[in-house]
């Protein structure tokens, strides 16, 4: 134990250990080979929930829902529009904790969360970072957008807790070199965590040099927030060293599921927080295990603004292992990040990742334009084989589709400082 972590943990037991107790629970829950114990634990949170919610929250209250399926579907929109609504009267938002997301899809959104869900957060991060050989306190390299302007109350905050925080708009080449050159002359092992795209930018950079110029060793490295394609995991393996992991979350809600080994992709559920249910694209029709869907998600913790049976707007397939263990084999992200073929069917994911067959390109973005029109935006200076690359293209859009091909100087991030590699500009 580092002297940071020390600290962290000799302030938490003069709080009365809470966040001692919440990663207790959380290990517990998700480990335990008793799993009629974890599911009887996570039943009495879930009815505890929903009778709060239906006696505290003027959108819940009077409407005689007792369990689960009783409640309605709910989005970001409602939410945002209906906050008060949503907000139960046992708390104060002055009490409470205000979490916002980036608003790169639409307007900002922001909820309350009380101090047992930050709590369960706080415990929840600590638990699935140490699966990637993370502890509080190591030299934590955080890239994401930031402000241009840190204040310095946050400044050394991020120095008391050993986090550089880097910004997903400084990485150019230079900056990339910047960076390196730093983190080489630390005497600290490194983790990482950020945007997939990021580590897909630095890589590309590395890729063009002679050799790798990372001395340092790298501790851990987490991807969040964009689908970690083939490429980026094999490159992170070839320059840092080690393979990263991708995590789910959202800043409203928090982690709620990470990969916990890099020998295959599947997802382990944060069943200690949430339900995690799928439901069909279209219509409010759940479905099986093995089906593709929406994914839909009630926080067991959150009181202060009870998130039930909420739409995250990401689409993905729910599997149980042997032992009955909940997990994503596949997680797409968001509806307008799915494309489909002229007949309407969703094409296989991933697709964008077979550009690579092609060349190399600086980035790389499919189009969907309408039912039958699709463009492919290559960032290269190199002239690709157009023939071949719409023919096999065609292949699983349909032979009707019209395919053009875009040779661009950049694609723009979003406000949020994420890049997306599909895009559906039809079907929205």
């Amino acid at each position: 134990m580092n002297l940071r972590s020390y600290i962290f943990w000799a302030l938490d037991r003069l709080k009365g250990n809470p966040l001692k107790i919440a990663l207790r629970f959380t290990s517990n829950i998700l480990e335990t080979k008793d799993r009629k114990w974890a599911e009887t634990e996570n039943a009495n949170r879930l009815k505890e929930l929903l009778n709060h919610a239906s006696k505290t929250t003027s959108f819940y209250m009077d409407k005689n829902y007792t369990k689960l399926e009783d409640f309605p579907i709910v989005n970001k929109n409602m939410i945002r529009d209906n906050l008060e609504n949503f907000m139960s009267h046992s708390f104060e938002p002055k009490d409470c904790l205000k979490v916002s997301t980036s608003g790169s899809t639409g307007a900002p959104f922001s909820i309350y969360q009380d101090r047992d869900k930050v709590n369960k957060s706080i415990a929840d991060n600590i638990y699935f970072s140490s699966k990637s050989d993370f502890e509080i306190g190591n030299r934590l390299v955080y890239i994401k957008i930031w402000s241009d302007k840190l204040n310095y109350r946050k400044r050394f905050g991020f120095r008391m807790k050993n986090i550089l925080p880097w910004s997903v708009f400084n990485l150019s080449n230079t900056e990339i070199d910047k960076l390196l050159t730093e983190l080489n002359n630390s005497r600290e092992s490194i983790s990482f965590i950020g945007y997939a795209s990021s580590f897909e930018k630095i890589c590309k950079h590395l890729d063009e040099l002679n050799e790798n110029p990372i001395k340092f060793k790298t501790k851990s490295v987490i991807t969040i927030s964009e689908s970690l394609n083939l490429y980026t995991r094999n490159a992170v393996k070839q320059y840092f060293g080690i393979y990263p992991m991708s995590r789910y979350s959202n800043n409203e809600n928090g982690i709620i599921a990470q990969q916990n080994n890099h020998e295959n992709s599947n997802f382990i559920l944060n069943s200690s927080s949430y339900v995690v249910e799928i439901f069909d694209l279209e219509a409010d029709r759940k479905l099986k295990y093995g089906e593709q869907g929406r994914i839909v998600i009630t926080d067991l913790y959150n009181k202060a603004t009870p998130i039930i049976r909420y739409d995250t707007g990401d689409i993905g397939t729910l599997e149980v292992d042997s032992e009955n263990r909940p997990y994503f084999s596949e997680i797409y992200g968001r509806k307008l990040d799915l494309l489909y073929d002229t007949q309407g069917n969703l094409v296989p994911s991933h697709l964008s990742a077979k550009l690579c067959n092609y060349g190399e390109f600086k980035q790389f973005q499919l189009v969907q334009k309408g039912q039958k029109n699709y463009e492919i935006n290559l960032n290269t200076t190199t002239q690709v084989d157009e023939l071949n690359m719409i023919k096999e293209y065609k292949k699983y859009f349909g032979e009707d589709a019209d395919i053009k091909i875009n040779y661009v100087s950049e694609i723009p991030l979003l406000a949020s400082g994420k890049r997306r590699e599909v895009v559906n500009e039809y079907y929205v």
